[in-house]
């Protein structure tokens, strides 16, 4: 495995990640109670034993397309000609590695470095890595703008109150600027990188973990800039496919997350119409992604609650967010820890000297 000697990734540290998986149990714990105090039900033995257990069988292949396309999106571009080659296993690995450090960090701040770190690892420079990255962030960020237009033209007139559209509106406000950078930095790497510098230069010197953190994105998009505009450029030359079948994927890919919490619905026997349901996920999900605890945990679980009661019974809506967020998260978390887990063992396994080597051919 060629791994490029100029450039180093860093994962946080063992204890920062310990700190975070605690951090994402106890806020997940915290907001499933709030969720059981608010909508609890005395039935909930009798709700399990009745779940209608043939939907449950849809979930496993649903999950499976879910990892899948997470890996597709990248290897698209790391097909070997004008990236490097890896392969759709080690795309799929370095999703986990994003599910799982993005649930343990603050506004999903770890999953990115997370991913590059394992295409680094698979022989990708960090410039590579860091383009794709970006691309499939813009087309997610494009996707999730699109796509909540489009849901709340969809869903029943008068669902929600004016402070949730309110808060909709500050998403979407938020999340163009994001986007808007995110195409600026891709198009003009030095424009975007002096943005970016402008922006570490606002923040206080006395929040030495921010300043710090904001000085690294810097080099490391000033070591890579050269190297990130030319591939760029490459791909929308070479590689124009490969970008609309990321925004095909990524729609495929969100949907089908839709679907899954949708298969537990019914699971739960839960006659929810299709189209309200699937536009309450695309929100849902729009609004949770920049949540600030570690993997939208406690929030995503209470506001699951408190969306999905338009549509659902009281008395399946603490078993239908817990359910939804093992699928959705949960268990991408576990895999994606036990990943990185071997990946780190396996960098800090010692090289035997050459002599040593010789010694023990010779045994």
């Amino acid at each position: 495995m060629a791994i490029p000697s100029s450039e180093k990734v860093y994962l946080p540290s063992s204890k920062a990640i310990r700190k975070g998986v605690q951090w994402f149990l106890l806020f997940t714990v915290m907001g499933v109670i709030a969720a059981l105090w608010w909508k609890s039900s005395a039935n909930l033995g009798i709700i399990i034993r009745n779940l209608d257990k043939s939907y449950l069988l849809p979930l496993l292949p649903l999950l499976g397309i879910d990892y899948l396309l997470g890996g597709l999106r990248m290897r698209l571009f790391f097909d070997g000609k004008v990236l490097p080659k890896i392969s759709l296993w080690d795309n799929m690995r370095g999703n986990w590695a994003n599910i799982f450090m993005g649930a343990v960090t603050p506004f999903q701040t770890g999953g990115g470095p997370a991913q590059l770190y394992i295409l680094w690892r698979c022989g990708a420079k960090i410039s590579e890595s860091t383009l794709i990255t970006i691309i499939n962030f813009a087309a997610t960020l494009i996707f999730f703008q699109a796509a909540s237009i489009a849901a709340l033209l969809m869903l029943p007139p008068g669902i929600f109150g004016h402070n949730l559209i309110y808060a909709i509106k500050i998403a979407f406000a938020m999340v163009g600027t994001l986007t808007g950078g995110l195409l600026l930095i891709m198009l003009f790497p030095e424009i975007g990188m002096a943005v970016i510098q402008g922006f570490v230069w606002l923040i206080p010197s006395r929040l030495t973990k921010a300043h710090t953190l904001g000085q690294r994105m810097l080099n490391a998009l000033k070591t890579g800039s050269e190297h990130f505009g030319a591939a760029f450029r490459q791909i929308l030359r070479r590689k124009k496919r490969a970008l609309l079948a990321t925004v095909i994927a990524t729609l495929a890919l969100f949907f089908n997350k839709y679907l899954m919490g949708y298969v537990i619905a019914l699971a739960l026997q839960q006659d929810a119409p299709f189209q309200t349901f699937i536009g309450l996920q695309i929100l849902h999900f729009f609004l949770i992604y920049f949540a600030p605890t570690p993997g939208a945990s406690g929030i995503a679980e209470v506001s699951s609650v408190w969306l999905m009661e338009k549509v659902m019974s009281s008395e399946v809506l603490i078993i239908y967010a817990v359910a939804w967020r093992f699928f959705s998260t949960y268990l991408g978390a576990i895999i994606g820890g036990v990943v990185l887990l071997f990946e780190t063992r396996a960098l800090a396994k010692p090289t035997l000297a050459p002599a040593t080597q010789k010694n023990i051919a010779k045994k």
